[in-house]
């Protein structure tokens, strides 16, 4: 078994049951002590622009989940996100416990907020619902930049579900 901490569209139970295939067998909200979350991983073109990262900061926390599941989903949700991805470990509370939980930080020298789709601000901003992460939380994520093109982002949103999907193998 292994325990994963989500930041991103992964604490959305809908993305990681039904896109990537990956069933926890229990998940819970959990809170990374002195790391930030910052929307510093470059997206794909102007449509999907950026997408959510963390970076250790002393005195900030991230809201998020702690999922616990096979080590096999492990492999695929780390096979899924990419080669530029670092796996860290970090001690996280789930159940009332200290575990050790994975969890992964893209590498990048962006030290800026890039702006987000309004498709990914919607997965990230309903998942926090979903989760009951703290309001001050949801206001911080809804409070970052995001671009919206008619047309081009429904497009854009299928292409990324399908090409998700198909990493999640």
């Amino acid at each position: 078994m292994a325990f994963y901490f989500s930041y991103g569209s992964n604490m959305s139970k809908r993305v990681m049951e039904v896109v990537r295939n990956i069933h926890p067998l229990r998940s819970q909200k959990s809170t990374l002590l002195n790391y930030k979350i910052i929307m510093n991983m470059p997206g794909p073109n102007f449509i999907e622009p950026g997408f959510a990262n963390i970076t250790p900061l002393i005195g900030f926390k991230v809201e998020g989940m702690v999922h616990e599941i096979s080590d096999e989903e492990l492999k695929r949700i780390i096979a899924s996100e990419g080669e530029d991805y670092a796996l860290i470990e970090v001690k996280m509370k789930f159940f009332n416990q200290t575990v050790m939980v994975n969890t992964l930080i893209y590498k990048t020298d962006i030290k800026i907020d890039l702006p987000i789709s309004s498709r990914y601000k919607n997965i990230l901003t309903s998942a926090a619902f979903e989760n009951s992460l703290s309001s001050k939380y949801i206001d911080e994520l809804e409070a970052k930049k995001s671009v919206y093109y008619p047309v081009l982002s429904e497009y854009s949103a299928l292409r990324v579900y399908f090409w998700v999907k198909s990493r999640a193998k």
